[in-house]
């Protein structure tokens, strides 16, 4: 794995206070996540591989550049699901699938219920963006992660807005040394630990609870 990559912005750390705070409202907490997404996105696809292409502007045909591969974005719902917007803002072209995981209260080990990829054609060069808000034990992105390496994807990207150090050293540690090269992990902050529940300190709380109002 490349490491982890801590995204810093201004706005960014504005937008992170705001979502923190337990006083936020739903309809607050939906909309800095929003621009908190958008910024990761930029980060997320700093070193996305360009092609050429031919443009015919209303003068003249000029050079011009492309997004080389095919972008897969793949939220786990339902938190994921805040983190989308951004991300197509960005690359509206994009393939979307969706992962459902939860986590088991006691043995807070992921259980997944749902996985729906989009059709792709073995060997096609893929960017897969896997959305996980909150990166606690790192259990339910361990899962989707392997999935991912199991079918032949070989770029994996996983954004998230809160990471825990245990989640991180815990994906770290279960991705087989041949497939660390294939992963890089994106987080706009790395919080002190988890608590005894398995929440991540200081957090935001839930973060699907709080976008939805549940």
């Amino acid at each position: 794995m490349k490491g982890l990559k801590l995204v810093e912005h201004p706005v960014l750390k504005h937008h992170m206070s705001v979502i923190r705070d337990k006083n936020t409202s739903k309809q607050q907490f939906k909309y800095s996540l929003d621009i908190i997404s958008h910024i990761l996105a930029l980060e997320v696809f700093e070193d996305a591989t360009l092609k050429k292409i031919s443009v015919e502007t209303p003068f003249e045909t000029i050079k011009g550049s492309a997004l080389k591969e095919r972008i897969v974005l793949l939220p786990i719902l339902r938190a994921g699901l805040g983190l989308l917007e951004g991300f197509i803002y960005f690359v509206p072209d994009a393939s979307i699938g969706h992962v459902g995981v939860y986590r088991d209260e006691k043995s807070l080990k992921p259980v997944p219920y749902y996985f729906r990829f989009p059709k792709f054609i073995k060997g096609e060069d893929i960017i897969v963006v896997i959305l996980d808000p909150m990166i606690a034990t790192g259990g339910s992105s361990i899962y989707v992660i392997n999935k991912l390496i199991e079918m032949g994807i070989k770029k994996i990207r996983l954004a998230s807005v809160i990471a825990a150090p245990e989640g991180v050293k815990m994906i770290m540690e279960s991705i087989k040394p041949v497939h660390l090269k294939k992963v890089e992990m994106f987080t706009c902050c790395l919080d002190d630990c988890l608590n005894d529940r398995g929440f991540i300190l200081p957090g935001l709380g839930d973060a699907g609870d709080r976008l939805y109002g549940t």
